[in-house]
């Protein structure tokens, strides 16, 4: 796109290259990876991104609290309670309270919801693999070692950060 000019008086000093940004070309590939944003079951229900996104980290980890939940998909905690609810009246989720501590909610696919995940996950492995065939396995290989790094790093100064308050 080409870059258009400024109003007179209006000068940025301190232009972001946007191609080396990370937080920006993440976004940008991220909004690209995550369509299809919704999907229609057999029966008519439609399960939307962030719904798919708690149905897979609950069929691959199993049950899970809000905070766990919050954490694994990115959401914060008053949206993971509202698609838990919303997954919950869909009968695709089911939610009790913890054995340790009463004020936690365990959540759990319901038969329907692992029949769900079943039903979208081909579709998602296929989207995945069509994504990565333009690198070679060991490029896929070096692609998630460097992945795994970089949110490894950013984790530990989410710790650090934690201790300085």
């Amino acid at each position: 796109m080409k870059k258009r000019r400024f109003p007179p008086g209006v000068q940025p000093r301190s232009i972001i290259a946007l191609e080396r940004f990370l937080p920006y070309r993440a976004h940008l590939l991220s909004s690209k990876i995550a369509r299809p944003a919704d999907y229609t079951l057999a029966d008519g229900t439609t399960i939307r991104a962030r719904d798919w996104r708690v149905i897979l980290q609950l069929a691959c980890r199993g049950p899970l609290t809000n905070r766990e939940l919050s954490s694994m998909v990115g959401l914060d905690a008053a949206n993971i309670t509202r698609v838990v609810q919303n997954l919950g009246e869909l009968e695709l989720v089911t939610t009790r309270p913890s054995n340790t501590d009463r004020r936690k909610q365990i959540i759990s696919l319901t038969a329907k919801g692992a029949a769900a995940h079943d039903a979208i996950a081909p579709d998602r492995l296929n989207a995945s693999e069509t994504m990565l065939a333009c690198l070679s396995p060991k490029e896929r290989e070096q692609f998630f070692t460097m992945l795994d790094r970089l949110e490894e790093h950013l984790q530990n100064e989410a710790a650090d950060e934690e201790w300085d308050d």
